[in-house]
């Protein structure tokens, strides 16, 4: 595990990617949280790499000082003696770190003979020196210290005890208690949907109450000498108890998949608000590197720089917006009561005929109708999405498929094609798509968090995928176009995206 973690604000990627070099360059591990691959979870990993770092470098600046997230990794480390603040610019730090000694960066180049980035690299080699052997926060907690007979003592300010739970035996007894409810909870829920369906939610409020208030027991119990197996578990069970849809990191209770599986049979990372609503596809958070490497065949000058792009959760269409979908709007007296033209068949279809502005129109439709924000990809998202983890010029390779690209002599229907390795249908081919980007012929200057180019007078918006009748450079991955936002042809048509 890395010994340098590394907090900061998204707008200062530029200046935290060169004091991360710097500190390489220094022979210092340091983790960013660039390194996240797709697919991997984003509150999972930085917090494991938080709690485990010997040093938690924090760059102030007048952003970060208002991010909850700096603040409270900053905290944590201030709490584990790790902390390492810097100033990239002249900012008021958090009331609470003000009287924490910190090294002035805001004028520095990348000069490593600066007098303010030795003090800063001296301070971090302190923190890692004085850390303990071995892993310092490995599973079981701080490394245990012994007293007569080896029998291990306490480690001071590690974990709050409440008194009437300071016996180990106790903290077991209750953890078994905890994990064995979970597993009660599974049986006599898969049970009682079988047999009587109507009693399912009224049983799981109840038993979901009494797992809630046992896990805020258990979270009492962890004692300096760490957390047993046993315990371990059933804290995590504060989290597993809610049944509501929480953000990021939260997971819902085990019980509510079988009854969800046993309604609809769709994936649990899916959802679909109504039934002429697209089905949506929920996209775990990561980092992937955007645009076309230098040696891609058929690569454009406008497809890089190829840079490495952090990406929150969000939801993207499995497939495209379809003519029943449009119609579906429509009826409704949403999208402008525009029709858009075909060619004599509709239905499963990829709706075309459709500008940008139409696009538009239709996720305000769906905002209204089920009161999530629906509106078009970002150019990243799609991107992210469209690759599904891989880095070839297509999701499936580095040669063309024409049975997997869509490259047919016209459109198919949406559920007739072939799902990348994230389970999008249609990524490339059928029809072009639509993204919320301005176009701007290069990603030299486009933002490094997901969020879509925006520029005053914007005369043309991106589109990505390709269609049916393009060639095989066009139906790369990385392979960009673009047109007028008012514009409507036979190739062109979209999918949305929503908040997980």
């Amino acid at each position: 595990m890395p010994d340098v973690f590394v907090s900061y604000n998204r707008e200062d990627l530029p200046i935290a990617q060169r004091i991360v070099d710097g500190l390489v360059h220094e022979g210092i591990s340091v983790w960013l949280d660039m390194e996240l691959k797709a697919g991997e979870n984003y509150d999972e990993i930085t917090e494991e790499r938080l709690r485990g770092a010997k040093a938690v470098v924090v760059l102030w600046s007048s952003r970060s000082v208002k991010s909850r997230w700096v603040r409270a990794e900053a905290t944590i480390g201030q709490r584990k003696s790790t902390l390492v603040p810097a100033m990239i610019e002249e900012c008021d730090r958090p009331v609470m770190f003000e009287l924490v000694q910190t090294t002035d960066l805001s004028k520095w180049d990348g000069d490593r003979a600066d007098r303010n980035w030795r003090k800063l690299v001296e301070v971090i080699r302190g923190r890692i020196a004085a850390a303990p052997p071995g892993p310092l926060f490995a599973e079981g907690g701080v490394k245990k210290p012994t007293g007569k007979g080896g029998k291990h003592k306490a480690a001071p300010k590690q974990v709050a005890i409440r008194k009437e739970h300071v016996a180990k035996k106790k903290g077991l007894g209750v953890g078994t208690l905890l994990v064995s409810l979970v597993a009660m909870l599974a049986v006599l829920g898969a049970g009682i949907y079988v047999w009587r369906p109507q009693q399912v939610n009224a049983l799981l409020a109840s038993l979901s109450n009494t797992a809630s208030s046992a896990a805020t027991d258990v979270a009492s119990l962890r004692s300096a000498e760490g957390e047993t197996p046993a315990l371990k578990a059933a804290s995590s069970l504060e989290a597993l108890a809610k049944v509501a849809p929480v953000e990021l990191a939260a997971t819902p209770l085990p019980v509510a998949p079988v009854v969800e599986i046993a309604l609809e049979a769709a994936p649990a990372n899916t959802f679909r608000e109504c039934d002429t609503c697209p089905l949506m596809l929920n996209v775990q958070g990561g980092t992937f590197l955007m645009g076309a490497p230098d040696d891609e065949l058929g690569r454009k000058s406008w497809e890089s720089p190829q840079r490495k792009v952090a990406m929150a959760p969000f939801a993207i269409g499995v497939g495209e917006v379809t003519y029943d979908q449009w119609d579906a709007c429509v009826a409704d007296g949403g999208c402008g009561n525009y029709t858009p033209k075909d060619a004599g068949a509709r239905g499963m279809l990829p709706v075309t005929h459709v500008s940008w502005k139409d696009a538009l129109a239709y996720a305000a439709w769906l905002t209204k109708k089920t009161g999530r924000a629906h509106r078009l990809p970002t150019e990243a998202e799609w991107e992210y999405a469209g690759r599904g983890g891989t880095t070839t010029p297509f999701w499936w390779g580095a040669m063309n498929d024409t049975a997997k690209s869509g490259s047919k002599t016209g459109k198919q229907a949406i559920d007739a094609l072939t799902a990348n390795p994230m389970g999008l249908l249609g990524v490339t081919g059928n029809v072009r798509e639509w993204t919320q980007d301005c176009y701007v012929n290069t990603f030299a200057n486009a933002p490094l968090d997901g969020r879509a180019v925006e520029v005053a007078k914007c005369t043309q918006r991106v589109l990505r995928g390709g269609s049916f009748k393009d060639g095989v450079e066009a139906l790369r991955i990385a392979a960009r176009a673009r047109n007028a936002p008012d514009f409507r042809d036979r190739l062109t048509g979209f999918r949305v995206a929503a908040a997980p």
